[in-house]
């Protein structure tokens, strides 16, 4: 076989060589099991009758942690529990490849680069910022690729392949998996989209139906009942008790909590005033709705209209994945690859060279490298990484992303 037989093979199937140079690794992560081994855990409750929710789940390698997911997600592993636990974990961690593959195809295509030049460019410079948090989901097997990609694929079928059913099926259950999807229910609503608004419903309705199949209505009204408990907003450690259980929580809760609320335990604080509970809760909420009202800079276009175009779609969607581990609460590191999107779209408009604000933009790009990135442990070490969690510096740095999407936006729009 020649060279550039191997070359033509290599441009051809580039997916299919990334699995290939990612499987080491990614064998190793399935082994450890990360979160994954939570699902499958709560699935295994399950599976004995049991109530997956309120109990410490305790995994072979000795760690104890709590469900949170759906009842639906747990029910649905459950048969892979017959399975040793490395094998689903590294078939989640292959699938999350080949659906980062395809985000990464879809904003392209929203952007428009099949023609552009720095293409190659682009898509170095995108992976570098957005790395870590990549890393982050394939170490501890998270759920966030797979929620990104169903919402962009929904996003995609829905608007542009026109196969509404499929479109709903799939932002459905990303908000049955995880609520995080629920902020494209408002967008559609915006873009006059009902009947794709009244499908999510009815295959979220179906979705809380399916277990009972398995277990019973009263038991699966028993798990609905605890896991909506426990995802409550109103929970306190959604607010002013963010930090208590783990330094390492994200978005803009955390971050009033940990500048502007005295902690009763020994984590490092950089406290800048002690303000009452009820202070630090009306800062969160005001900072909340004032990202919910930027919303509107971005759209474009009046209510019920559609997008200008394919990249002013791409601006708009990548700012509500943007601000969706921000406004969330109780969001840890791997959640902040929905940044990759608003990654996407501001290297394209840098390397179009567009005059405007273009030091700006370069300079704080800078900064959330330095904030978002520099920060890791793998970089850092631990002991300074431990401070940088303290001090939330992932959430400031991504909220420095939010003026330079501003200055980014398409020259259509």
């Amino acid at each position: 076989m020649s060279v550039q037989t191997i070359l033509k093979f290599l441009k051809n199937n580039p997916l299919l060589c990334i699995v290939v140079l990612l499987s080491p690794y990614l064998i190793v992560k399935s082994i450890y099991g990360g979160e994954f081994n939570t699902y499958l855990e709560a699935a295994k409750q399950l599976r004995a009758g049991v109530d997956c929710y309120n109990i410490w789940l305790t995994h072979d390698n000795g760690t104890s942690t709590q469900y949170g997911y759906s009842p639906l997600f747990a029910t649905l592993l459950i048969p892979f529990t017959f399975l040793p636990s490395w094998v689903p974990s590294l078939l989640f961690l292959l699938a999350d490849v080949v659906m980062l593959f395809r985000v990464f195809r879809l904003i392209t295509e929203w952007l428009q680069l099949k023609e552009f030049s720095g293409k190659n460019l682009w898509l170095s410079l995108v992976l570098i910022f957005s790395l870590r948090f990549i890393l982050h989901n394939f170490e501890m097997v998270q759920l966030n690729i797979f929620l990104l990609w169903l919402s962009l694929e929904g996003l995609q079928q829905i608007f542009f392949s026109k196969r509404i059913l499929l479109g709903t099926f799939l932002i459905s259950l990303g908000i049955n998996f995880k609520i995080l999807p629920v902020v494209f229910v408002p967008y559609l609503l915006y873009r006059k989209e009902f009947q794709s608004v009244g499908l999510i419903c009815g295959w979220g309705l179906l979705f809380a139906i399916l277990p009972a199949s398995v277990f019973g209505f009263d038991f699966n009204t028993q798990l609905h009942s605890e896991w909506l408990n426990i995802i409550n907003p109103f929970n306190e450690k959604y607010g002013i008790g963010q930090n208590i259980e783990s330094y390492r929580i994200h978005g803009l809760s955390a971050l009033f909590v940990a500048y502007f609320s005295k902690y009763n335990n020994d984590t490092f604080q950089w406290l800048i005033v002690s303000l009452s509970d009820q202070g630090v809760q009306l800062l969160t909420t005001l900072s909340r709705l004032a990202f919910i009202t930027l919303t509107f800079y971005f759209l474009r276009t009046k209510p019920f209209s559609s997008f200008q175009s394919s990249r002013h779609f791409a601006f708009e969607v990548s700012y509500l994945l943007l601000i969706t581990p921000l406004i969330f609460p109780q969001q840890n590191k791997w959640a902040f690859v929905y940044i990759l999107p608003a990654l996407g779209l501001i290297f394209y408009s840098l390397l179009q060279k567009q005059k405007s604000f273009f030091s700006i933009k370069v300079v704080l790009l800078l900064a959330v490298f330095i904030l978002t990135t520099l920060t890791t442990d793998g970089i850092i070490g631990k002991q300074l990484n431990y401070y940088t969690e303290c001090l939330k510096l992932v959430t400031i740095g991504t909220i420095l992303i939010v003026p330079i999407l501003m200055l980014s936006k398409p020259e259509e729009t």
